[in-house]
């Protein structure tokens, strides 16, 4: 019997035997999928009960679909619009069938797609003469006649079908008329009286159909010796019972197909796999097989293997819970085709795919998933068989979330973005954070908008959380403070006060901590303070949170400690120190957790540390050339070298400013008096601008990061030389604008004024 590969497909029933001695017909391929606007052939060959080919069977062709899949006389479907379309090959009260499935807007031919087979044409003489030749319907008068195919393509001794059309002026169908058939070179191909083209010998012929009122067409018939091949690539490996169509084509001419039935098919072991004269192979056992295809004076092979019956799927990890996947992280997911006592089957094939690939990638040959962005998406095993599948859940998921900043200190009403960045399972930076979530742990202090903007509302503190999808978070406490902030005896040690530029006459105690502050530095940040203390008996650097909690004590060495200076990214401070065996004043740094402790210069006088906001310089205050000047040097110390050389001039109290110019205070004799004024120098071109004029005497200042205020430190008018006065700060706007004194008593001193950045 007639082995029935596609019946195993489930595209046929088995139906009983009816008359005409058609028992089955079968569609080649099974399956096949193109493009809208493209064209592939099917080809329906119809067998009696005991496997023999019937030539002479009319076949129908009909599509279940036209507006997904429409199909020709000769079985040659186009593609109309994506879906999935049935064409049913009739003899009779017998069918086969093929599934047809089309995707794409386009309509241009993929080269390596099968050409459009054409069915073989019965040997000369054995069929009545068909006048119409399978001429699609139609209606109306003819102008043209085309041939399909429009080239014919052949090797010796291959034949084909060639059909006429006759069309109208617009180019549809027109009604179906007789034709004669010539071969212009007889010796290259002959054409019979039903188009049916047999190739003799290479070279090049033409073949020409002639119809009524004097129409006329040709087509080359190119007769070439060249090497076959079958299209699937081997070796395949199948499950018992797996039906597969074979296809012969012609590689040297754009993969044209070859009607199987000119070719002859063998199996060296139908134990294993089986081949029809169609060339649909079926698998029927394990082992090992080569399915041979001759003709056309050419042998081909390709080998198969069969494995065993698949009864189960193991698969790690469990296919119960969702898999959170870090995004460009990567987890390998493992299945194992078992037989039904539990050995692995090794050949049995596993196909992989994921339901969105923008999601994640996936390396089938190994089973690994790559995060790729944040989202949902499921990864799907399929083994041999029914029933023989796993499906996971993935989330890709933030591998951490990152926050520009984790501290943040700000006056009430000041608005601050914090920016957000995924990172991976390593923490190295991926990109900006999307689809957060954001929260304030007391938004009557501190709101955050759904962008991530933190809005200082009270005085207190918040702590602000971004939460990513698949829960991964990342936190920021944020200080909402005073903007300016000065040291005042009022209480009487120097304890640190806050106020608003718009009510200067309202202090605010910081902090409930015993013990003095002054020469206080807020960090970059605006989180932390440094500052001097007697707390413990002597003068040391410590730090705080700028809401006067959390004291740290930095140093502890009997000398005396001070004027401290945050570096750029708040994680030590530079400060002067007459520590050492010369007692005089040199500078230090420290972390701001009291590590790393280490000298920065060691010879002369050096004191008044402030660093660039690159962080890579330090500005500081030096006597070694018998001078009061400004001296430069690096971050470690190095390259130590003067700024100012004026012997005339005292230089003293470097300040950086946000845009890296450098304020400083300084001090000259103008006739018999001595004056004092705020500069602002550039560093690469050393040219000085004032920011203060020499009507007031000044001992310290601080000027706003916005540079649009500065607090200056004087002693009352009229007082300038009572060494015992008590000093006060006036802030005043840089520009035009008067000075307006904090208001204090009379014999409360008020200094080391400072800025929120």
């Amino acid at each position: 019997m007639f082995p029935r590969g596609l019946a195993a497909l489930g595209l046929l029933a088995p139906l009983p035997l009816v008359a005409q001695n058609v028992t089955e017909v079968q569609v080649a391929p099974p399956s096949i999928t193109i493009k809208v606007g493209e064209r592939s052939g099917l080809l329906a060959t119809a067998f009696d009960r005991i496997g023999n080919v019937i030539p002479t069977a009319r076949i129908s062709w009909v599509s279940n679909n036209v507006q997904i899949a429409r199909v020709d006389n000769n079985g040659t479907v186009t593609g109309v619009a994506p879906g999935v379309a049935i064409i049913e090959a009739r003899a009779g009260t017998r069918k086969g069938s093929a599934a047809v499935q089309v995707t794409g807007t386009g309509g241009t031919t993929n080269p390596n797609q099968f050409a459009p087979p054409n069915p073989p044409p019965p040997p000369p003489g054995t069929q009545p003469a068909d006048p119409l030749a399978g001429q699609p319907a139609g209606s109306g008068t003819a102008v043209a006649i085309r041939i399909e195919p429009p080239s014919i393509y052949l090797l010796p001794s291959e034949h084909i079908r060639a059909s006429p059309r006759y069309l109208k002026e617009d180019g549809t169908p027109a009604t179906p008329m007789a034709v004669t058939w010539r071969s212009l070179v007889a010796e290259i191909a002959s054409v019979d009286e039903n188009g049916n083209v047999v190739a003799l010998k290479e070279g090049q012929g033409t073949i020409q159909a002639n119809g009524a009122g004097g129409l006329t067409a040709t087509a080359p018939v190119v007769v070439q010796q060249t090497e076959l091949g079958i299209y699937e690539r081997g070796p395949l490996t199948l499950s018992p019972g797996q039906p597969m169509a074979l296809h012969v084509v012609v590689p040297a001419q754009n993969n044209r197909q070859v009607s199987p039935l000119l070719l002859q098919w063998s199996s060296s072991n139908p134990d294993v796999a089986r081949v029809s004269m169609a060339g649909v192979l079926t698998a029927v056992g394990p082992g090992r097989a080569t399915i041979g295809v001759n003709g056309l004076l050419q042998t081909k092979g390709i080998e198969v293997t069969v494995h065993r019956p698949v009864a189960l799927l193991t698969v790690a990890p469990s296919p119960q819970r969702e898999i959170q996947l870090p995004l460009q992280a990567s987890q390998k997911f493992e299945a194992k085709a078992l037989a039904a006592d539990n050995t692995p089957v090794a050949d049995a094939p596993l196909s992989w795919r994921l339901t969105d690939s923008s999601v994640a990638t996936l390396d089938r040959a190994t089973g690994t998933v790559t995060g790729r962005s944040i989202g949902r998406t499921q990864l799907i095993v399929t083994g041999p068989g029914t029933g023989l599948s796993a499906t996971w859940n993935i989330s890709i998921v933030a591998g951490s979330v990152k926050l520009s900043v984790t501290r943040l200190g700000l006056p009430p009403g000041r608005r601050v973005n914090l920016r957000a960045s995924f990172a991976d399972s390593a923490g190295a930076i991926i990109g900006p954070a999307t689809g957060l979530a954001w929260s304030s742990s007391a938004p009557g202090i501190v709101t955050v908008g759904e962008d991530g903007t933190v809005t200082g509302v009270n005085y207190g503190r918040a702590r602000i959380t971004a939460t990513a999808p698949g829960g991964k978070t990342a936190t920021a406490d944020v200080f909402v403070q005073g903007e300016i902030l000065v040291s005042s005896t009022r209480a009487g040690t120097p304890q640190l006060y806050a106020l608003e530029r718009t009510n200067l006459a309202a202090l605010r105690k910081v902090g409930t901590e015993g013990g003095s502050v002054q020469e206080m530095t807020v960090s970059p940040d605006g989180s932390r303070i440094a500052f001097v203390s007697t707390r413990d008996g002597n003068p040391e650097i410590y730090v705080m949170n700028v809401d006067g909690s959390e004291w740290k004590r930095l140093t502890t060495d009997p000398a005396v400690d001070g004027r401290p200076a945050f570096t750029p990214d708040g994680q030590a401070v530079v400060f002067h120190s007459t520590r050492g065996a010369k007692k005089s004043h040199q500078l230090y740094s420290v972390n701001v957790d009291g590590s790393a402790l280490r000298a920065l210069t060691t010879d002369s006088v050096n004191a008044q540390a402030t660093v660039s906001p690159d962080g890579a310089t330090i500005a500081y205050v030096s006597t070694r050339n018998r001078d009061t000047d400004i001296w430069l040097m690096a971050r470690d110390g190095s390259n130590q070298r003067a700024f100012t050389r004026s012997p005339q001039w005292r230089e003293s109290a470097p300040q950086f400013l946000r845009d890296g110019s450098l304020a400083y205070l300084v001090e000259r004799r103008e006739g018999s008096r001595t004056v004092t004024q705020v500069m602002k120098a550039d560093l690469a071109t050393g040219q000085t601008t004032p920011l203060t004029g020499i009507d007031a005497a000044i001992v310290g200042f601080a000027v706003a990061p916005a540079a649009d205020l500065i607090g200056l430190v004087q002693a009352p008018p009229g007082q300038e030389r009572n060494r015992n006065a008590a000093f006060k700060v006036y802030i005043r706007p840089l520009g035009p604008g008067s000075s307006i004194a904090i208001p204090s008593g009379d014999k409360e001193q008020v200094v080391s004024p400072t800025f929120l950045p």
